[in-house]
């Protein structure tokens, strides 16, 4: 769990501190920025990644000269390509520019200007989340083994299987589980209790037992630990 938890933390504050650079340097070249009308003059065309083509289109703008005039004209390529061309030949464009550095100038449009920007912050989000959703599920779980260890039941249950916990899958692997079967002596209802997640197969380490010590709530048996610290580490 902790290795999760610094895997997705890590790469959470790695795309918050890419968001941060990334908005802030739109916002400083939108503070200085002129905008000026272009024209769409072409599509440059590239293959996506799964075979399909991408258009990137190609803008012409006239920057107006410092003491009036024609000016200079120049031509910039969007940086974003889609399968969709988005504009049409002849379409006006708002561009923006500094003055600078007139030929570097960019397309006014949200997939020009903030499409990093927001790429970015979804990925911290994303990842962020399931590192603070893994901080809170370690914590609970810690809460609830401390009161196990002073205020639950010692129980003996009967291992039915060890088997493999397939609900998480890490380089194709899932983790071995230890299952255990244990009747409450009130209720008589039947429990099956599972063992945290192991990575190594440790069937030949209960061959010759039968039953597992368990420290479970009476109360609520879905809050128990199976005591597995008499096996060995993993390598």
């Amino acid at each position: 769990m902790r290795l999760f938890i610094l895997i997705f933390g890590l790469i959470g504050l790695g795309m918050g501190i890419g968001e941060f650079f990334v908005l802030k340097q739109v916002l400083e070249f939108r503070s200085q920025a002129v905008a000026v009308e272009g024209e769409v003059v072409d599509f440059v065309q590239s293959r996506g990644s799964k075979g399909g083509s991408l258009y990137a289109p190609r803008v012409r703008y006239n920057v107006p000269a410092a003491q009036g005039g024609v000016g200079q004209t120049y031509e910039i390529t969007a940086n974003i390509s889609s399968s969709a061309r988005g504009y049409d030949l002849g379409e006006r464009v708002a561009v923006l520019y500094r003055l600078d550095a007139p030929a570097q100038g960019r397309i006014d449009s949200f997939i020009e200007q903030w499409f990093l920007a927001t790429l970015f912050g979804a990925f911290t989000v994303i990842f962020g989340g399931i590192a603070l959703g893994l901080v809170i599920a370690e914590l609970r779980k810690r809460k609830m083994h401390s009161w196990l260890a002073h205020s639950g039941m010692s129980v003996q249950a009967r291992i039915v299987e060890v088997g493999k916990n397939t609900s998480l899958k890490i380089n194709g692997r899932s983790p071995w589980v230890i299952r255990a079967q244990w009747q409450h002596p009130v209720t008589q209802a039947v429990h099956v209790f599972e063992s945290e997640n192991l990575w190594f197969d440790p069937s030949e380490f209960i061959s010759s037992r039968q039953q597992v010590p368990v420290r479970v709530d009476a109360d609520d048996p879905r809050r128990h630990r199976v005591d597995i610290s008499w096996l060995p580490k993993a390598a």
